[in-house]
């Protein structure tokens, strides 16, 4: 699997309070809000991810260092 980037990492973060304010919210719908959310968000909030997102991918490179990105 690729390295999650900082959207990923985000919306892995925000999804479990969005669905339970949100009782029977579809996934799109989780998707849209997640997303709007993402974009409002200020820059040191996104630094944050964006760091994580760095740090896990510098964790896969270490666990898979022959693993190279292969769109079909």
């Amino acid at each position: 699997p690729r390295p999650p980037n900082a959207f990923i990492l985000y919306r892995r973060a925000k999804q479990p309070g969005i669905v339970a304010k949100n009782q029977g919210i579809t996934n799109n719908e989780v998707s849209k809000e997640i997303g709007r959310m993402w974009h409002e968000e200020p820059q040191e909030i996104r630094s944050k991810f964006q760091k994580m997102a760095d740090a896990a991918k510098q964790e896969h490179m270490k666990k898979y260092p022959e693993y190279r990105y292969r769109p079909r």
